[in-house]
């Protein structure tokens, strides 16, 4: 039987911009177990980040219901919050988000150094990730001797490194070409056939969209 990981129920979000208060999430339920690639498409504006972040325990929501691994996450404390983001969250941005003086091990390996594993241990278990992701020719370098798609497929492993239940991804190849888009999006498809986990991912790109087993398009809701 296939775990759920995250279960939301009717949360409504929205911000005040002046005196006016905008809707971006109405009443939005969903469910996401053990397996599945959730594709979340939409206009800017849409909410698709908005909801990574509740997804994420980044962001607050204004009512319902969130609960990850079948705790509700209004009874958990920030400590516990910080607990599942470290350990069974992983998180992928349109911007890499390196760290520019630390090589491609470092960088991987840091996760697992501040969720208390050995530098020695960690270090072997990121030139392991980054060789699975074709850069075991690249383990010293840093972001600035990396291109593009070599920088985001080191953080992509950085974000798997923990072997995280859920990972969720904001655009993770927005700032790369359709070709290179397309060779980073493999390594990560290889990665997930490999691993027990679920991912959300939100996108513009509808051909790596198409390629989730699950879809979802948002829509403005103050149009």
């Amino acid at each position: 039987m296939l775990k759920t990981y995250i279960e939301i129920d009717n949360i409504t979000k929205s911000y005040k911009q002046g005196d006016e208060l905008v809707g971006v999430l109405n009443n939005f339920s969903m469910t996401l177990n053990e397996g599945d690639f959730l594709s979340i498409t939409g206009p800017s504006g849409s909410g698709k980040t908005t909801l990574l972040n509740i997804l994420g325990l980044i962001d607050n929501f204004d009512f319902g219901d969130i609960r990850h691994f079948g705790k509700n996450t209004k009874d958990l404390h920030e400590t516990e919050k910080n607990k599942i983001r470290m350990n069974s969250l992983g998180f992928v941005y349109q911007s890499n988000n390196l760290f520019d003086e630390f090589n491609a091990v470092e960088n991987v390996a840091l996760p697992l150094i501040l969720s208390g594993k050995n530098r020695k241990d960690s270090y072997q278990e990121s030139e392991s990730m980054l060789i699975d992701f074709g850069l075991g020719h690249r383990l010293k370098h840093t972001p600035k001797d990396l291109s593009g798609g070599e920088q985001q497929r080191v953080a992509i492993a950085r974000a798997l490194i923990n072997k995280p239940d859920v990972v969720i991804a904001d655009e993770p190849t927005g700032n790369l070409d359709k070709a290179t888009s397309k060779n980073v999006f493999q390594y990560f498809l290889n990665y997930l056939e490999k691993n027990s986990c679920a991912v959300v991912m939100a996108t513009h790109n509808l051909e790596l969209a198409g390629l989730a087993n699950k879809k979802l398009e948002l829509n403005t809701l103050n149009e």
